[in-house]
């Protein structure tokens, strides 16, 4: 397998990355704007296991950058099989208090730049009969405050994947996305530093535990692999039973008793 993923130094995409060569893939084009080190140290990693690894820096706010990235991947590996959207933003604020230039970077980052990606790869795509994950949010199904323009953009693209994969059906190309829910990456650390707001979101989940990388990664090198190959248009939720958990937490109703 030939991978494109972006957003790739840490977290749920340095996880992807691992998992898909841990079940064979061999080739990869990785990118990120920021955290360079440790994009060069994870691609240091998957070349001491066999594979061939070509990094990039990418800003996937502008509007140039992911037709450049399916280029240099395309000639680096010599075709794509699957691509990962996976970079993304978040920023807190109010619809009634943000700025327009926030606004517009986290469409243009969470949104704008998954389109461009997937119009870019569509020819190598189609050629491979590849695959394309984005990675949205369980904040894409449900609103989740303060961040008035985060749950819109991840919203938009589940709705972009699903697009893509009604488009491209014919091409033999499938489309999914995957929706997280609480994760422990570099990113929200400072979260799960906090040892009482770690137990609470924890005691939150149905399952009992808040998400690693490693869960993400399972859903999306299963949606990348041959078990899902009649699998598209789905917006996968990974969130330990989370988003459906609503009325447990409805004062006055019992909960349901914890398994033994």
């Amino acid at each position: 397998m030939r991978v494109v993923i972006t957003g790739a130094s840490r977290g749920i995409g340095r996880a992807v990355a691992l998992r898909l060569a841990a079940d064979g893939a061999r080739a990869f084009t990785l990118c990120d704007v920021a955290y360079l080190d440790e994009l060069e140290a994870l691609a240091r990693s998957l070349r001491a296991s066999g594979c061939e690894v070509r990094t990039l820096k990418a800003d996937m706010a502008r509007p140039n950058a992911p037709a450049r990235v399916i280029a240099v991947a395309a000639k680096a590996m010599r075709g794509i099989d699957a691509v990962v959207g996976n970079a993304g933003i978040t920023a807190p604020g109010r619809l009634l208090d943000l700025d327009i230039a926030t606004w517009d970077r986290v469409f243009d980052i969470n949104l704008r730049a998954n389109w461009l990606l997937g119009r870019a790869a569509h020819r190598h795509l189609a050629r491979s009969k590849g695959a394309i994950v984005t990675i949205a949010s369980m904040a894409g199904r449900l609103p989740q405050l303060p961040t008035g323009a985060y749950s819109p953009a991840k919203a938009a693209l589940i709705m972009l994947t699903e697009m893509m994969a009604m488009e491209w059906a014919a091409d033999g190309i499938r489309a999914n996305s995957v929706c997280p829910g609480f994760v422990h990456t570099s990113m929200t650390d400072a979260i799960y530093r906090n040892r009482t707001l770690a137990r609470r979101r924890a005691e939150m989940v149905p399952l009992g535990r808040v998400a690693t990388p490693d869960d993400i990664a399972d859903a999306v090198a299963y949606l990348l692999g041959p078990a899902a190959s009649y699998i598209t248009g789905q917006a996968l939720v990974v969130d330990g039973g989370l988003t459906k958990s609503l009325l447990a937490h409805v004062p006055g109703i019992a909960a349901t008793p914890k398994g033994k």
